[in-house]
């Protein structure tokens, strides 16, 4: 009977899981498919039609820069939570975790799997994975990549949009005050470079949405360019739908009707924009097959000898 009972105790949380993910597919698909509806597949066909190789390229650098930095950042904050991370493996990690929050819903998958990552990348002083602490710097890295976004957001906003600036400002003060309760072990040094990698990491990222920008929509002026990506990559932040996409795209077309200019060109951007973040995060997608192969293989060979037993 408690057998039984113990058994089946996951299975609300893992019910509540599957809604919630699919709520979020759902509201994906609605958003996208508003889009369709208003400008039919327009915005997308442009989009991917505008992006020359270079840009690509250019992407991939920029989508590569974020990725690095995350993993600094990252390093520094799991060795006051007495995690051990050599550079090459945790940026493998985080662009692996950057593909997998790309095409999985609510962005933190990826996330979730490098925290709980079971392979010997991260080492724990007594020989053991510590997963609440590896937990606890994942998440502190992300709230402070988190913080520094809507803070950005609530300085582009206050001035056109004050209620929505304050409302950008008062989300900056829960994450900042969420993170701080894992972030308050670092000395002042290291806190302020978590800070100044966070704020580097947010620029490759605005680099990008400039970029795409100025490639498919060359007339809007480049100095506008900077304000409307640093609202629009913040939308990309909240976690309700799949890879950010219909969320950044409803934010795009707002701040550019909000600064004067058309909604759909705000649209077809933000798109081009998503184009260039998902192709920067394919490498993980490799990564990730690679780091899987092995567990595969060793599961089939479990399995065999069960069988053979």
């Amino acid at each position: 009977m408690s057998d039984s009972l113990v058994a089946t105790r996951p299975r609300p949380r893992r019910g509540r899981l599957v809604v919630g993910a699919t709520l979020q597919v759902l509201l994906t698909l609605g958003l996208l498919g508003a889009v369709v509806a208003l400008w039919g597949l327009s915005p997308f066909t442009t989009a991917a039609g505008a992006l020359p190789w270079w840009a690509v390229l250019t992407g991939l650098g920029l989508g590569a820069a974020g990725v690095v930095l995350q993993a600094l950042r990252w390093r520094i904050v799991a060795r006051h939570h007495r995690i051990s991370l050599p550079v090459g493996p945790a940026v493998a990690r985080c662009w692996q975790a950057a593909f997998l929050n790309s095409v999985l819903p609510g962005g933190v998958a990826g996330d979730a799997l490098r925290a709980a990552d079971d392979s010997s990348d991260a080492q724990a002083p007594d020989g053991r994975r510590a997963l609440a602490s590896g937990f606890a710097a994942v998440a502190a890295e992300r709230l402070v990549g988190t913080t520094v976004v809507l803070l950005a957001a609530a300085v582009a906003l206050l001035g056109p949009v004050p209620l929505v600036g304050v409302a950008c400002l008062a989300g900056a003060v829960v994450t900042a005050a969420v993170a701080w309760r894992w972030l308050r072990v670092l000395p002042l040094r290291d806190l302020a470079l978590v800070l100044l990698l966070s704020v580097a990491g947010w620029a490759a990222f605005v680099a990008m949405f400039v970029l795409a920008v100025v490639v498919v929509a060359p007339d809007v002026e480049v100095s506008l360019a900077p304000g409307l990506a640093t609202v629009s990559v913040a939308a990309m932040s909240v976690p309700l739908t799949v890879g950010g996409w219909g969320t950044r795209e409803a934010a795009a077309g707002w701040i550019f009707m909000v600064r004067g200019l058309d909604m759909g060109t705000g649209v077809t951007v933000s798109i081009g924009y998503g184009i260039l973040a998902l192709l920067s995060t394919l490498p993980g997608a490799a990564i990730l097959a690679v780091r899987t192969a092995p567990r595969l293989r060793e599961v089939g060979r479990a399995r065999t000898r069960r069988g053979a037993g």
